[in-house]
């Protein structure tokens, strides 16, 4: 008899624990909270200006992405320059710029983007070596392209306002856009100012 007394001690705590386990396994499990719904598109503020310009062309392009329906339905968009909104043949280095941006920021999502400015052969000479062109005597090829990348710039008080848009051109629908403004800090008044020609405005410190 004194032999079984451990051994029945064993088996008592080996039942005890064994009822422990299954009590703690059939509790109710914690409800499963929902996924937290996704974040809204938002400008990241930076602290120079160009680094703030930066930030609104990111932001214009994340609109442009998320607006899109069907982007598999254009394989392929060329990126054209920004213009004036009060003379659609008139342009300037930040008209420019804007368009630059968003053809590496549209690229860097997935979009085929052409660059129209491609020459028939690099020309050498002692400044460098060059391979993009405005020259139409001097492009390679001729697109077939399914949309193109268009916008507007209209100055505003001590604002730019910037419309950017993705337009079917077999149809003429637009099937994405988007809108930033760009105060008109230092960095970006330069950027309105073409060549020697100088546009009066006020300059502020951008926010």
């Amino acid at each position: 008899m004194k032999r079984l007394a451990p051994l029945c001690l064993a088996l008592l705590l080996a039942a005890c624990a064994q009822t422990a386990t299954r009590e703690v396994s059939t509790a109710p499990a914690p409800p499963i909270e929902a996924a937290p719904a996704p974040d809204a598109l938002a400008y990241r503020p930076a602290n120079s200006g160009a680094a703030r310009f930066n930030a609104k062309i990111i932001f214009l392009a994340d609109q442009i992405e998320r607006n899109i329906q069907h982007k598999n339905l254009l394989p392929a968009v060329l990126a054209s320059t920004f213009v004036n909104l009060d003379d659609l043949d008139d342009t300037s280095p930040l008209g420019r710029l804007i368009s630059e941006n968003l053809i590496h920021e549209l690229q860097v999502r997935h979009w085929n983007v052409y660059d129209i400015r491609l020459s028939k052969a690099v020309a050498v000479n002692p400044a460098g070596e060059f391979v993009l062109t405005r020259d139409p005597k001097l492009l390679e090829y001729q697109y077939l392209v399914a949309g193109v990348l268009a916008g507007t710039y209209s100055i505003a008080n001590d604002e730019v306002f910037v419309n950017a848009r993705v337009i079917d051109v077999n149809s003429g629908v637009v099937v994405s856009s988007g809108q930033i403004s760009l105060p008109i800090d230092e960095f970006v008044a330069r950027l309105l100012v073409d060549g020697d020609q100088l546009k009066p405005m006020r300059i502020i410190r951008g926010k």
